[in-house]
């Protein structure tokens, strides 16, 4: 593959969040960062850098792998570089960063794109919580609301647990009455079984699957990933880290990272890894099953 042919950017914009979502890998359990986290913003002059290798892409996502791209400080600057390659942005955030003066900014600068902000709202107050720690509700909704108002078009994504699934139908009609887009339910590897820890006191509770996907997500391990279900392989793009590293996807950032998008594409080939020897974090996030 040639950089030419890469369509799509997944860019880190921060390492650092403001909630302790007990799944999250930057964090141990929901209280206290991951040993050997480094919190930092994506730089925006090395992000113009990567920028030069490509054409007009057909779209880039501000997605998390440790941090909500949102808290950082030169977010508005990112997205303004991105809009130079591409008129089709997503944005993944919980949604209580910033104000809602803010979120109308962001809007007017999406004005005239193909854009959705995606807000994760796993409930309503008091339940949403639970998951989302250190996260305001009717903080987020505000925002969301401002933005929406603006013109902004939002999505409402929902992770499903045992303790909200009986609230997705309130949140969706929620949803619709404050203009959302779409309402997601999403699978997600963070809706396992988990032992997780109070953000603030430590007190250790446990997060269960929601009833209705129990049985439907939890499968033996996975023992091959198929080209399709790889998301390099069947929409080539490259995955940019918050320290301005460049990887196949977020899930091998961590193994495979590289100064620079040609020599990542020359020394990391995806394709025959799959057939031969694909890595655990391949199996456990894009994997199925044989037989």
């Amino acid at each position: 593959m040639h950089k030419d042919q890469i369509r799509w950017l997944h860019v880190e914009a921060s390492t650092k969040c403001n909630a302790w979502c007990p799944s999250c890998p930057r964090n141990q359990g929901g209280q206290g960062l991951r040993p050997g986290l480094v919190e930092q913003d994506l730089d925006t002059d090395r992000f113009r850098e990567i920028l030069k290798d490509f054409v007009m892409l057909d779209g880039i996502q501000f997605c998390g792998n440790y941090g909500d791209p949102v808290i950082a400080g030169s977010f508005i600057e990112l997205v303004k570089l991105a809009l130079k390659k591409t008129q089709k942005i997503q944005i993944h955030t919980n949604g209580s960063l910033r104000n809602t003066a803010w979120w109308q900014e962001l809007a007017q600068l999406l004005s005239g794109t193909n854009h959705d902000v995606w807000f994760g709202i796993d409930g309503l107050k008091g339940v949403h919580e639970i998951y989302r720690q250190a996260t305001d509700f009717d903080r987020v909704i505000e925002n969301a609301q401002a933005f929406i108002n603006a013109g902004g078009t939002a999505t409402w994504q929902f992770i499903p647990f045992q303790h909200n699934e009986h609230q997705i139908m309130d949140c969706m009609r929620l949803s619709q009455r404050l203009g959302f887009k779409s309402f997601k339910v999403i699978k997600s590897f963070r809706a396992e079984r988990a032992e997780a820890r109070h953000w603030r006191t430590g007190e250790i509770f446990v997060l269960e699957p929601a009833d209705v996907y129990r049985n439907k997500w939890q499968k033996p391990e996975s023992t091959q990933v198929d080209p399709k279900d790889c998301m390099h392989l069947e929409q080539p793009g490259v995955y940019i880290s918050a320290s301005g590293r460049i990887g196949p996807c977020c899930y091998l950032v961590d193994q495979n990272n590289f100064e620079s998008t040609e020599v990542l594409l020359k020394q990391l080939d995806i394709a025959t890894m799959l057939d031969t020897t694909p890595l655990k974090s391949c199996l456990k996030n894009c994997g199925s099953c044989q037989g």
